[in-house]
């Protein structure tokens, strides 16, 4: 499951770019509605959302997180025509929306081989995200929604220095997120707390050792899932990834 964390978000200086309008959601604001025409090419120019799929009448579930770089409107994995899912906005979110005929008006590099890398990008992570809904262990899941949003939110420096990030979701979303039930996240998130690598409240979940939740799942995708297989190992990964932080052997 590749995070892609060094994909360039849409620069609004490039010439194309400058052309579209800037739109702001706030925290929970919904962004796009599930089955509505996609009569606009959308991009997040600036913080990250989630997806909510229906899976069955009444029953809706969040699937996945996209951020900075990513597309969300029309021609793109989120429908070419019509949205597929509701996107809401996780914290505040700024997006680029440019007209879809004016996006298809104009095929030549470099709009057609930029506007195409960003929807690759995207679908690698969308993709990246479901299949780890499907391949990985319940621990495995969890582990590696919070590595996701983690990397999603996009930490400033002093977040950073302070080494933690109070995540600006609920436990039953992050369940959610893991395809998992509140039972099991409740256990799940209490063996990593044990383990001090979260603190819970009844409204938040805070990562603790933000710089090893960072590189983890460059860590899986190097070295394999397996490395966050049981609880031991999850522990032993990210040891060894704040360690790397902290340049100790």
């Amino acid at each position: 499951m590749k995070n892609r964390r060094n994909q360039a978000p849409p620069d609004t200086t490039d010439s194309w770019l400058s052309t579209g309008q800037l739109k702001t959601y706030r925290r929970g604001q919904r962004i796009i509605e599930a089955g509505s025409p996609q009569g606009d090419w959308v991009a997040i120019s600036r913080g990250a959302a989630y997806l909510v799929s229906q899976v069955a009448p009444g029953t809706r579930v969040a699937v996945a997180a996209l951020w900075l770089g990513d597309v969300i409107g029309g021609e793109s994995p989120l429908g070419k025509l019509a949205a597929r899912y509701d996107v809401t906005a996780l914290v505040d979110v700024t997006t680029i929306n440019i007209p879809l005929e004016q996006i298809q008006g104009d095929g030549t590099p470099p709009r057609a081989a930029e506007t195409g890398e960003l929807y690759n990008a995207t679908a690698s992570r969308l993709h990246g995200q479901i299949s780890m809904r499907l391949a990985g262990n319940g621990l495995q899941r969890l582990v590696s929604v919070m590595a996701t949003l983690a990397t999603a939110l996009a930490p400033d420096q002093r977040a950073r220095h302070a080494d933690r990030l109070a995540l600006p979701i609920s436990q039953a979303c992050i369940g959610q997120l893991s395809g998992l039930s509140r039972r099991q996240t409740w256990i799940y998130l209490g063996q990593l707390g044990r383990h001090g690598w979260i603190v819970t409240s009844r409204s938040k979940v805070t990562l603790e050792g933000l710089s090893a939740w960072l590189a983890l799942m460059g860590e899986v995708d190097a070295a394999g899932i397996e490395c966050i297989a049981t609880l031991q190992r999850c522990d032993a990964t990210l040891l060894r990834l704040s360690a790397r932080a902290l340049g100790q052997p």
